[in-house]
């Protein structure tokens, strides 16, 4: 199948990429070899903690009881390294100016952050702590200050409950002062005034003291007991005292049992926020050093392990940098290439079309070139690009000789007589209108009787080319049958008329039997009308009046109309730009010529120049012929 690669295709492709493979492979060595050398060298501190969770019994019945995933000495060891450790050892090592912003602190924190490793050593709970610095002090001093950040971390984390109780309990404390305050003003005002002697505080103080011991009383005996009958008694009497007491008393009595109130609750208060701040205090770390850092003796290198991982993968990019090239690249360079690729035979290798005074370009600069010009002057340039404008020895005449001669012997057999042939390319901008007209002027040149048809309905180009006006009538008008078809027809005078050079064009041997049939007015819908049953008996009659017939269409792949024409003719030829169209993408233009029996009968090689790979005989023709001046 085409596309297939084998192990002798990969040692050719090798082969033929070795320059490439051999200077990546070159450029990627030095590269990687200068810059190990001009790597710094590196000390690594190690500090190492242990973890031991202190639990309460609480604590470990709650664990029993509730599962947490994940592995809680790996957790630490990401603990260890965390932005708020890190951040705390830049403000204790003053790493960055007092006045520096919380983004200033932020950067130079994960700076630090990305050259520190944690490392749980296997079957402990002991955690290594390393920093990397390219000077051994500071390596030291800032793998010690993450251990002491960290263990002050965890120990802030576990007072943070604490922290809490305490922090609630003060601020009820300092609510709870206020309301006291109030209290005991309200009740200082109220004996100042000198309203209340405090009989009923003394009297409903007895009432509870009755109440209560009433009920410890029934606890063990009925409400027939004596001492219960006494207590009772005592009530009532106490109860008709208080209802002749004056409202000031009661009052005061009020005051005075909410004062009592919160001066008790204060005090209880101010009894738990010193538990809780004792509390507070006696909470320890879990984190305990176990080996605080030290200067490694030898800086840590690896530039051994750098050089031959950077040698294989030099080895890797360079062999893939050419496998890529050969991949872009979508040229073919033999004809021999192209034959057993495309399975067709190649008929004409056209030179790069140089007008005179150009210097040869590169391909890119050339399309950069075009791509800026306008249309009016692309449309010049392309009209240079005419036979007719070159010498008689001109290689670019002898190229369209060859090809003329062999689609004579290997297409129609020796006789080119009554004969159409449709020109197109697998995609636009191959140069297929160009090769059309020139093809057609060759073929005028050996005596033949030429019609050159612009079937290209969608970008029609013939007319631009020899300098006819856009608004004539052409093949369309014959299809619609608004026009017949001698009219319409372009002679040798209409040719000396459109604006080429008369001198050349007279000059120019048998360009008298070339005709011209322009498209005529662009329909809105190509491919309908070129499917019309008048297309048909339209070729047959033009080939029997003709010579030859040469039919422009329009690329293969962008639309249907060649599809639609190519069962009509008697041969079809592509046009292949070489280092512009990829090289699949004939082989889908012939399949589907292929698709509706169409006759291809080979490819005509376009745009050759010296940017173009050539090789064996190929290269030798043209390295002879193309250094000279068209």
């Amino acid at each position: 199948m085409p596309g297939e690669i084998d192990l002798y295709e990969y040692f050719q492709i090798i082969r033929k990429r070795r320059l490439i493979i051999v200077i990546v492979f070159l450029v990627l060595a030095m590269v990687n070899f200068f810059y190990l050398g001009s790597q710094p060298k590196f000390y690594v501190a190690t500090a190492r903690v242990k973890v031991s969770e202190r639990k309460t019994l609480g604590g470990l019945l709650t664990e029993w009881i509730t599962w947490t995933p994940g592995d809680p000495m790996a957790s630490q060891a990401t603990v260890a390294k965390s932005f708020p450790v890190v951040e705390r050892v830049v403000k204790k090592l003053n790493m960055v100016s007092p006045n520096a912003t919380e983004r200033e602190i932020s950067d130079k924190a994960l700076l630090i952050q990305a050259r520190i490793e944690t490392v749980v050593e296997k079957n402990t709970n002991i955690i290594s702590v390393s920093f990397t610095d390219n000077d051994a002090d500071t390596a030291v001093r800032i793998a010690n200050a993450v251990v002491e950040s960290y263990i002050e971390e965890n120990l802030l984390e576990k007072n943070k409950e604490a922290r809490r109780v305490r922090e609630f309990i003060q601020g009820q404390l300092k609510e709870l002062k206020g309301k006291l305050e109030s209290s005991e003003e309200a009740l200082k005002k109220f004996k100042e005034m000198g309203e209340a002697s405090g009989i009923a505080v003394s009297l409903q103080g007895r009432l509870a003291d009755l109440e209560a011991e009433k009920a410890r009383l029934l606890r063990l005996y009925t409400q027939r007991h004596p001492d219960v009958m006494r207590i009772k008694d005592e009530e009532a009497l106490l109860k008709e005292q208080l209802k002749t007491i004056p409202e000031q008393e009661f009052q005061y009595a009020r005051l005075l049992r909410e004062f009592e109130i919160n001066e008790k609750t204060y005090k209880s208060l101010q009894e738990k926020f010193e538990e809780a701040r004792i509390a507070e205090i006696e909470k320890m770390s879990d984190i305990s050093l176990v080996d605080p850092a030290f200067v490694s003796q030898e800086p840590v290198t690896r530039k051994n392990v750098g050089f031959i991982l950077g040698v294989f993968a030099a080895l890797i990019i360079s062999f893939t940098a050419g496998f890529v090239s050969e991949q872009l690249d979508t040229s073919i360079g033999t004809i021999e290439g192209i034959e057993s690729f495309v399975k067709l035979p190649v008929l004409g290798i056209i030179p790069y079309l140089r007008v005179e005074g150009e210097k040869e370009k590169s391909r890119e600069k050339r399309r950069r070139l075009e791509a800026k010009t306008k249309s009016k002057a692309r449309a010049n340039r392309v009209q240079s690009q005419l036979l007719i404008y070159y010498a008689a020895a001109s290689p670019v005449l002898e190229a369209y000789k060859i090809l003329r001669a062999n689609i004579l012997m290997d297409v129609f057999k020796g006789t080119m007589q009554n004969k159409s042939i449709l020109i197109s390319s697998a995609g636009p901008e191959e140069g297929k209108s160009i090769t059309c007209v020139n093809l057609a002027i060759a073929m005028a040149q050996a005596g033949n009787r030429v019609l050159l048809i612009d079937a290209d309905l969608r970008r029609t180009s013939i007319y631009r080319i020899f300098g006819f006006g856009k608004e004539n009538l052409g093949l369309t008008d014959i299809l619609r049958k608004t026009t017949p078809i001698e009219p319409v027809i372009k002679t040798f005078s209409d040719l000396l008329m459109c604006g080429l050079a008369i001198e050349e064009t007279l000059a120019f041997p048998g360009i008298d039997n070339l005709n011209i049939l322009l498209a005529g007015t662009l329909p809105n819908l190509p491919s309908e009308l070129l499917s019309s049953k008048e297309i048909n008996s339209l070729l047959e009659t033009l080939k029997n009046k003709y010579d030859v017939v040469l039919v422009d269409t329009p690329p293969i792949l962008a639309v249907a109309d060649t599809l639609i024409l190519a069962p009509h003719v008697d041969a079809v030829i592509l046009v292949y730009k070489v280092g512009k169209t990829a090289k699949n993408a004939i082989m889908r233009a012939k399949a589907q010529l292929e698709a509706v029996n169409a006759p291809c009968k080979g490819v005509v090689l376009n745009n050759i120049s010296r940017q173009v790979e050539m090789r064996s005989e190929y290269y030798y023709h043209y390295k002879r012929y193309g250094d000279k001046k068209a």
